[in-house]
């Protein structure tokens, strides 16, 4: 797979060329006292105590710092603010009830950002009266993924959040595509008939307040082991064992639109909150192939380089990411969202300390019984090649790094000292598909997990089946081991001997107006899941 990066915009106002001016040109908004109105706003949190209880320690992932309100009008154009020259409403302190909040009458429809990152906050600064929700939502292609996720681990501004859209009145099937709130019979105008005063009074009653949903942009991802509920993985065969070392994320997305189109799939949410059905988006990415990225493993130190800013981490810990999805012939295995486990594996009856070796489904407990079948009178030629090209191996990594000072001269006369000096020895074997001696260093495996989004679709590629969708979270527990993982990080660009190769399909089987803005919840899903 290319590693489909886009480049960053190095100015929104760029995208918007021949419809954004600057915003020191912006003249101001026309309009007399008819063009004049004002909204309140009444927001809403979801706390999330019931079902939050993985949330960063200090942090309510839910939290409103700051709102910024973008109205249109009946073809979706921004509406400016009477008598400014500004096109959008600020917010501070979300939490609490602002002052009343001056529109224009001409507006029809909004849009609720909260806690934007910076590039999505210049292009909010860059908009005008000729700017449309579809040119907003195109220009922030370019942000990158720390733009939502803020560095992962330290969501210090509050998530990105953006307007849910209303799935009201739709059945399994059908799309929402415009995430734009109606304004109609909710505005109170200011008129000779309805002085100001009396237009803020009406508006802020509640049974005039538009409801608005809000949702994170960010997805998010958790692995625990079985152990933590008082039980035990399964590992196979019998007598084998495993140990869990640790996890990353891999595979995913890293650009977003603040809004995609999103299909209601038949399963409606177990975890209640402000949705009824599950839904999939449909990622413009996929459009012009750009945006998903991936790890890959150093090519002198064989070390996996994961991206940037993903590190490892311990069972039970959780990270966010962009929303990664795609149509259902696009679910193939360079493009889905995946956990890579790493742990320490040895068959049955072994000692369960030390190197291990495989060939051709065949297990040998250390070096010197894997030396041992190459001394063997009846050795077949195969192992002996793949014994061979072990040692061309390890000499080419002993060339690239100082420091390896090989005592033997060719497999036959390689010591255990030899292969001590050699890191990631499994990786250093690896030959592109070619059938090689698998090198259990330490017992070091990797195994992976696509993450399923629906995971009561049975059906084969089935649309919305695999991906992490936006403000969902999903809880892996890890359950079985049914056995060896192979013992070279799973690139998804240079496939190993019984890798997938990229493009397999993952599954083979088968006026004045009041608002009140309510959080979604996060949206859990929990699959036991299998290695």
């Amino acid at each position: 797979m290319k590693n489909r990066m886009v480049l960053r915009l190095a100015l929104a106002a760029i995208v918007f060329a021949g419809c954004v001016e600057e915003k020191e040109d912006k003249s101001l908004t026309s309009g007399g006292i008819a063009d004049v109105a004002y909204i309140s706003l009444k927001v809403k949190t979801e706390k999330n105590e019931a079902r939050s209880s993985g949330e960063n320690a200090g942090m309510n992932e839910s939290d409103l710092k700051t709102l910024y309100l973008i109205t249109f009008d009946e073809t979706e154009k921004v509406v400016g603010i009477p008598k400014t020259t500004e096109y959008y409403t600020k917010i501070e302190d979300a939490a609490s009830k602002p002052d009343a909040i001056k529109i224009s009458a001409a507006s029809e429809k909004l849009l609720v950002i909260a806690n934007p990152g910076d590039e999505l906050l210049d292009v909010i600064e860059n908009i005008n009266d000729r700017t449309t929700f579809p040119t907003i939502n195109a220009a922030v292609k370019g942000v990158t993924m720390a733009e939502i996720t803020d560095n992962v681990n330290a969501i210090t501004r509050g998530f990105t959040m953006i307007n849910s859209g209303d799935e009201s009145n739709k059945q399994a099937g059908e799309k929402i595509t415009d995430p734009l709130i109606s304004l109609v019979g909710k505005i109170q105008v200011v008129s000779k008939d309805l002085q100001e005063e009396d237009a803020i009074k009406e508006a802020e009653d509640d049974n005039n307040r538009v409801d608005v949903k809000i949702e994170r942009l960010a997805s998010k991802v958790e692995l625990k082991l079985k152990e933590d509920n008082n039980d035990k993985i399964v590992v196979e065969p019998t007598g084998a064992t495993f140990t869990f070392k640790n996890w990353a994320i891999d595979v995913m997305n890293s650009t977003f639109y603040p809004f995609a189109d999103k299909t209601l799939l038949t399963v409606i949410h177990s975890s209640g909150g402000s949705y009824v059905s599950n839904f999939y988006t449909k990622d413009p990415n996929f459009t012009n192939a750009t945006g998903i990225v991936n790890a890959a493993v150093n090519e002198t130190t064989y070390e996996p380089e994961l991206v940037a800013p993903y590190t490892w981490m311990a069972a039970a810990t959780g990270t966010y990411c962009i929303e990664n999805t795609m149509d259902a012939n696009d679910q193939i295995f360079e493009n889905a969202t995946r956990v890579v486990i790493k742990g320490v594996y040895y068959p049955e009856n072994h000692v369960g300390t030390g190197d291990w070796f495989s060939f051709a489904g065949k297990t040998y407990a250390n070096f010197d019984k894997l030396k041992e079948a190459y001394n063997a009178i009846d050795v077949g030629p195969n192992l002996k090649a793949a014994c061979e090209k072990m040692y061309v191996s390890i000499r080419a990594y002993a060339d690239k790094n100082s420091g390896v000072d090989l005592i033997g001269t060719s497999f036959k006369t390689l010591e255990v000292s030899d292969l001590a000096q050699i890191k990631n020895g499994g990786e250093v074997l690896k030959d592109g598909k070619n059938p090689i001696i698998r090198w259990y260093q330490g017992g070091l495996c990797y195994y992976y997990y696509e993450i399923r989004h629906d995971n009561d679709t049975d059906e084969h590629m089935a649309f919305g089946k695999y991906g992490v969708v936006r403000n969902n979270w999903y809880k892996l527990t890890l359950g079985s081991v049914k056995g060896a993982g192979t013992p070279w990080f799973p690139d998804v660009d240079k496939p190993g001997p019984g890798d997938p190769d990229p493009g397999d399909p993952i599954d083979t089987s088968t006026g004045y107006l009041g608002i009140t803005v309510d959080v979604a919840q996060w949206i859990v899903w929990e699959n036991e899941i299998d290695i």
